[in-house]
Formats: structure tokens, sequence, C-alpha cells
């Protein structure tokens, strides 16, 4: 098997991330920073990574504009429908075999449904909701007057989804540097 290339990786799918909503190019960089400090040392780390990168390609061409979040929970079951005929489609062009896109869909799907029932979904789940608490998340893919509203949904929402041991011990502290941030902005 060939070794996995990150760089040559992310330059192939680059364009296809960025045709979704605003700021998920960053978004899924920071789910692979997320996924690489909850899974290292892991023998599926690269098929984690790939999950990281494509788990939103549902999105590609459904809106331009940054959202409120009550439009983004509008509007994700159209989202989720399209992710399987997107990864599936881009990983079989990129020569993934079928074994691996389907545990790069179970891992996808995993994160969009936000329960896991293994670790390595554990990982994708903590991932996708950690990186989602920084202030350039919000500022790259929400209104900025619905940001507190945004991050009340994730409080109530978000924090019962995380498993992981390390996940759990950040998510109080990233949360309030977050509320922090936004009350000084």
């Amino acid at each position: 098997m060939t070794p996995f290339n990150e760089a040559q990786f992310a330059s192939r799918i680059e364009s296809h991330v960025k045709r979704c909503r605003p700021g998920d190019w960053e978004h899924c960089q920071r789910v692979v920073k997320w996924v690489k400090e909850l899974g290292e040392g892991r023998e599926d780390l690269p098929l984690l990574i790939v999950a990281g990168y494509v788990h939103d390609l549902g999105w590609r061409d459904t809106v331009k504009d940054k959202l409120t979040i009550d439009e983004l929970l509008k509007l994700e079951s159209k989202a989720n429908a399209n992710t399987t005929p997107n990864v599936k489609g881009l990983l079989t062009e990129l020569k993934y075999s079928s074994e691996d896109i389907q545990t790069v869909l179970r891992l996808v799907h995993t994160a969009y449904e936000h329960e896991s029932t293994q670790d390595d979904e554990a990982i994708i789940v903590d991932a996708d909701n950690l990186s989602k608490l920084t202030i350039d998340h919000l500022r790259e893919k929400y209104k900025q007057e619905n940001w507190e509203k945004t991050v009340n949904h994730w409080e109530s929402e978000l924090s019962s989804r995380i498993q992981t041991e390390k996940g759990k011990q950040f998510w109080p502290k990233l949360l309030e540097e977050l509320k922090t941030k936004i009350r000084s902005s």
C-alpha cells in the first residue's frame, strides 16, 4: 500500500471543499488538526484524516453566504443527503479502495449524525465539534449577529456528544475561551 501523503491529498480536494459553505476549507483543516491530536498513534489515522477533510462535502454547491444557526439547521438534511454521492465520487476518482471508501463514509456519517459507537467514530465526532470552538470558525461561517445564539446552541447540543477523554478535557476550556472572545468582539 502506498503511504498516505496528506499534502497531496489536501491539494487534490481543496477545490471541492471550497465549493462548500464559506469557511468549510478552514474548518476541515481544523478538524484534521483535532483528528491528529485525538487519534495520535492509531494505524487508521490516514483514513481518519481523509474523513476530516471530506466530512462536509455534502454542502458542496448548496450555499454561498454565511448562515445563521437556524438556516444551517434547516439545510442540514439536504447537505447530509448529498454527502454519500459526493464523498464516494471523489474518493473513487482518487482511486481509493471500496473498503476504504466505506470506512470513510461510515466516519463521515457519524460526524453528521453526531453519534459514535466506535473509537474511530468518537475521534471524528469530537474533532468536528472541538474545531468549531474558535472565533475564526464563527467569523468564517456565521453571521455575526447570530454568534451568541450559535454558541448557546453548541453548548446545549454539542457538549453531550464529546466522547474521547481528551475531548472532554478540551471542551469546557475552549467553550469558555470562545464566549470570552465573543463578549470582547
